[in-house]
């Protein structure tokens, strides 16, 4: 039975995950990306990133992420979607990458449209270990991943919620 649960375990999903943070206004978005490594130990450190929006933006990289080495990107020749990929960061120094159970911040990207994206499509790659899940593409050295990414809500859209729910519990009291 150990052995059984050790297997599920090793093959779970570890997928990263990506959402944003959203600031400005119609016509004048800008989208900080936040991008979490999942794996475990030993499973790899991402060192590729991207996200497809209405038009090429990137005003932001962390450090060491190079934001012009990919204008473009296309996972199918890997396995993934035919999706083209329209702001990439590349981190080609292996310093600053997003290993096992860290998170990263300040890719960074502008908006023109009216609304600001309520999701976006992601796509992200790993390499620097062998990935143990079953949820990638490519295969477990250079594992790909590609997801939707939704907005973080701002602090003081959940103060506003707090606020709205505590309202609902006195007046359920009464």
């Amino acid at each position: 039975m150990a052995a059984l649960t050790a297997a599920v375990a090793a093959s779970a999903q570890r997928m990263p995950t990506v959402d944003f943070v959203v600031s400005g206004s119609s016509g004048n978005w800008t989208l900080d990306f936040n991008v979490t490594n999942n794996f475990l130990s030993g499973e790899g450190n991402l060192y590729f990133f991207g996200v497809l929006l209405s038009a090429p933006g990137i005003v932001g990289s962390p450090a060491n992420w190079d934001p012009n080495a990919w204008p473009t990107w296309d996972n199918t020749p890997y396995g993934g979607s035919s999706t083209i990929y329209n702001n990439n960061w590349l981190n080609p120094t292996g310093v600053n990458e997003i290993t096992p159970g860290t998170s990263l911040s300040g890719f960074q990207v502008t908006s023109t449209d009216v609304n600001a994206p309520t999701s976006v499509q992601w796509f992200a790659f790993a390499f620097n270990g062998t990935y143990g899940g079953n949820d990638n593409f490519n295969n477990q050295a250079n594992p790909g991943f590609e997801g939707i990414a939704n907005p973080v809500p701002e602090p003081a859209t959940m103060a506003v919620v707090g606020l709205g729910v505590a309202a609902l519990m006195r007046r359920r009291r009464k």
